[in-house]
């Protein structure tokens, strides 16, 4: 929650999709923040400094064909090497575990898979916002702000991420990992959206 006299965070959505944009915009506007839309890579970095989003929505995937990720992995990177990087939540319609984990392992929030729950989105939004520095607050520079604890539920789905990915998809060696039956297993993917 954002103290009263704090403008409410702003939110920058990168998709190739212009209709996507304008789903995630006026689904968030009202619930999060201020939202702008863009549709070109080229464009992400000049408004990221003009702007200063606290929250990114970055797609993996622009332009037909492409839906390995690798672009917007790119982009990820280039991103959260500027100096007021925002959070970035990564987003795509062709989602695989793999490509999770490795979007998270290069430092985004979370992973959203097109189309989202609303209600998902939303929550996701304003735990990753929990983690967004404050610009308000001038640290100096010698004393590092402590990293804010993540949520069970973000830790969980990491956990779950990470095990099916190191046991290369096979469900019941994840499960075995994890400690759990494949049948709980299976609930906890879904529960968050995996």
């Amino acid at each position: 929650m954002q103290p009263m006299d704090l403008a409410p965070p702003r939110l920058l959505v990168l998709d190739d999709d212009a209709d996507v944009g304008l789903s995630a915009q006026l689904l968030l506007q009202r619930r999060v923040g201020p939202v702008r839309c863009l549709t070109r890579p080229a464009e992400l970095l000049p408004t990221l400094q003009q702007w200063q989003p606290a929250l990114l929505l970055l797609d993996l995937n622009f332009g037909p064909g492409h839906t390995d990720g690798q672009q917007g992995l790119r982009l990820l990177r280039e991103v959260l090497a500027l100096p007021h990087a925002p959070v970035v939540l990564a987003m795509t319609a062709y989602a695989d575990l793999p490509l999770a984990v490795q979007a998270i392992k290069l430092g985004a929030f979370d992973f959203v898979t097109k189309p989202w729950d609303n209600a998902r989105l939303v929550a996701t939004c304003h735990e990753a916002l929990r983690d967004a520095p404050d610009a308000s607050v001038q640290e100096p520079a010698e004393t590092p702000a402590p990293l804010p604890a993540r949520s069970l539920a973000a830790q969980e789905r990491a956990a779950l991420i990470s095990a099916v990915h190191a046991a290369e998809g096979n469900l019941s060696e994840a499960a075995r990992q994890l400690g759990l039956s494949r049948a709980a297993l299976y609930r906890r993917l879904e529960k968050h959206g995996l």
